[in-house]
C-alpha cells in the first residue's frame, strides 16, 4: 500500500516508517520539519533508536520512504497513519488544536482512506476528529467514505523498532468494517494480536498502560522517602522482597520519572472525575523527587560544585523532551549552587570530565556510559563528593549507602 505518516520526523513517526517500508510498503513520510526530513533522506537518523541506523539505509535503498513536506501526498496513499502531539496547556488541559487544523487541511485530499490516529490522546479526541471530517465520514457505513480508528503506539521509546512489531494492537473502530480494516493492514508488519474496542476505550486503554507504569514508580518513589525516615535502605528491600516473590515486582525508585506521556497522560484521565487523588499523587511525588534530592543535599553541603548526571528523560536515550533533570539543575541554581550537567548521549553539555571538583555528584539519568562508578571516581579529586544514586545503578554502593546517599571515600574503602 501507499502509506502516509503524518509526523514521521518524531520519536514515534520514524521508527513506524522505517518498520512499514521494511514489510514492502511505500511511505510518504510527511514532516513539517525540512531539515530532518532531509537529514533522513541522507541515511542518518536525527535520534537514538535500536536498529534504526541499519534500517534506515536498508529501506532507503529500496526507495520506499520518501521524505516530504508536501500534504498532497495525501491523496496518492491508501492508509493515512497521523502522529501529532496533543500536549496539556498551562492549566493541564488537552489542547487538540493543532490536530484538528491538519485534519481540516487534509480533508481536500481525503477520499476513501483509512485514517488511523496514533498519538495518545485525551478521551474523546478520535470522536473530535470524526466531526471535524464531516458527518459520515469514519462512519464504515459501505458508502466508500473513511474509515477513521484509533491504534495507539504502546512501545518502549528506544526499542520502538522491535515491539512495533511484537506487541499486540489495540484498535478502536466505531464498526466492524473499519476495525477489519485497520487489522488487515496491522497485520501486514505485526507478530501479534489485535484487539477491538470502540475508539474511546482505545483511548482509555492506552493512557491507563502509561499511568500504571507512572503510580507504580511513584510508589517506589515514595517507598525511597519512607526508607529515609527510618534510615533504611530502599534498593536493599526492594532487591529483598523482589527475589523469587510471585505477587511482587516493584520497580527500583528513580529522581527523573519524566518524558513526554508520562508527565502529562494522567490529566487526560482525572479532568473529569472527583477522586483523582491516586493519579494526582502519582504526579507530586514523582515531580517532587527532584526537591527531595535538593533538600538531601543542603543537608550536607550548603554550598559548592554539584554535578548532575544525564540530562535525557530515561536511560541509554537521547530524548530530554519533560526530563527532570532540568528542574533538578534550576532548583540547585536556584539555591546558589556551581551546576554542571554532563550528558555523553545530548549535544551540547558538559564531557564527564568536568566532575573534576566536584562537591556533590547526582545521578539523574542512568545512562550505561555512567554504569562503571570506578571511571566515574576517577574523574572526582574531592574524596569527601557525595554522591546520589537512587536508581541503585552503582552495584558497589547498591545496599550500602545511606538510602542512594554516599561519599566517594567510602566507595574506596569497601
Amino acid at each position: 500500500m501507499n502509506v502516509t505518516v503524518v509526523g514521521a520526523g518524531g520519536h514515534v513517526g520514524l521508527p513506524l516508517s522505517l518498520v512499514l517500508a521494511q514489510a514492502g510498503h511505500f511511505v510518504y513520510g510527511l514532516d513539517i520539519n525540512t531539515e530532518v526530513n532531509a537529514q533522513v533522506m541522507a541515511g542518518q537518523m536525527p535520534f537514538i533508536e535500536e536498529h534504526a541506523d541499519n534500517l534506515l539505509k536498508e529501506v532507503l535503498a529500496t526507495k520506499r520512504l520518501q521524505m516530504t513536506d508536501r500534504i498532497d501526498v495525501i491523496g496518492r496513499s491508501d492508509v493515512v497513519i497521523i502522529i501529532i502531539g496533543t500536549p496539556i496547556d498551562e492549566n493541564l488541559n488537552p489542547r487538540v488544536d493543532h490536530l484538528i487544523k491538519f485534519i481540516k487541511a487534509a480533508k481536500p485530499y481525503l477520499k476513501d482512506q483509512l485514517i488511523i490516529l496514533r498519538s495518545t490522546v485525551s478521551p474523546g479526541t478520535t470522536d473530535a476528529v470524526r466531526k471535524a471530517l464531516g458527518d459520515g465520514d469514519g462512519d464504515g457505513d459501505g458508502d466508500g467514505k473513511l474509515d477513521l480508528v484509533f491504534g495507539p503506539e504502546r512501545v518502549l521509546q528506544g526499542k520502538s523498532i522491535e515491539e512495533i512489531k511484537s506487541l499486540p494492537q489495540i484498535i478502536g473502530a466505531y464498526d466492524e468494517r473499519a476495525y477489519n480494516r485497520a487489522a488487515a493492514f496491522f497485520n501486514t508488519f505485526i507478530e501479534s494480536e489485535t484487539h477491538f474496542l470502540t475508539p474511546t476505550e482505545a483511548e482509555l486503554g492506552k493512557l491507563i498502560t502509561n499511568m500504571a507504569r507512572y503510580v507504580e514508580f511513584a510508589l517506589a518513589n515514595e517507598f525511597h522517602l519512607i526508607c529515609g525516615q527510618f534510615g533504611a535502605n530502599a534498593i536493599r528491600v526492594i532487591d529483598a522482597v523482589n527475589k523469587d516473590y510471585p505477587r511482587l515486582k516493584l520497580p527500583v525508585p528513580g529522581p527523573n520519572v519524566g518524558g513526554p506521556c508520562l508527565y502529562k497522560d494522567g490529566w487526560y484521565l482525572v479532568e473529569r472525575v472527583p477522586y483523582n487523588e491516586m493519579i494526582s499523587s502519582a504526579f507530586r511525588i514523582n515531580e517532587g523527587m527532584t526537591m527531595q534530592i535538593l533538600q538531601q543535599i543542603e543537608k550536607r553541603m550548603p554550598a559548592g560544585k554539584v554535578v548532575v548526571l544525564g540530562m535525557a528523560f530515561k536511560a541509554n536515550n537521547d530524548d530530554t523532551r519533560n526530563s527532570l533533570a532540568f528542574k533538578m539543575r534550576r532548583q540547585l541554581q536556584f539555591k546558589g549552587y556551581d551546576v554542571v550537567c554532563v550528558d555523553p548521549r545530548v549535544p551540547g553539555h558538559s564531557p564527564i570530565e568536568d566532575i573534576s571538583g566536584a562537591d556533590a555528584v547526582i545521578l539523574m539519568t542512568p545512562h550505561r556510559e555512567f554504569k562503571d562508578l570506578k571511571a566515574v571516581l576517577g574523574h572526582i579529586d574531592n574524596p569527601d563528593c557525595w554522591l546520589v544514586d537512587i536508581w541503585g545503578l552503582w552495584p558497589e554502593m547498591r545496599h550500602t549507602s545511606d538510602n542512594g546517599y554516599f561519599q566517594s571515600h567510602e566507595v574506596k574503602q569497601t
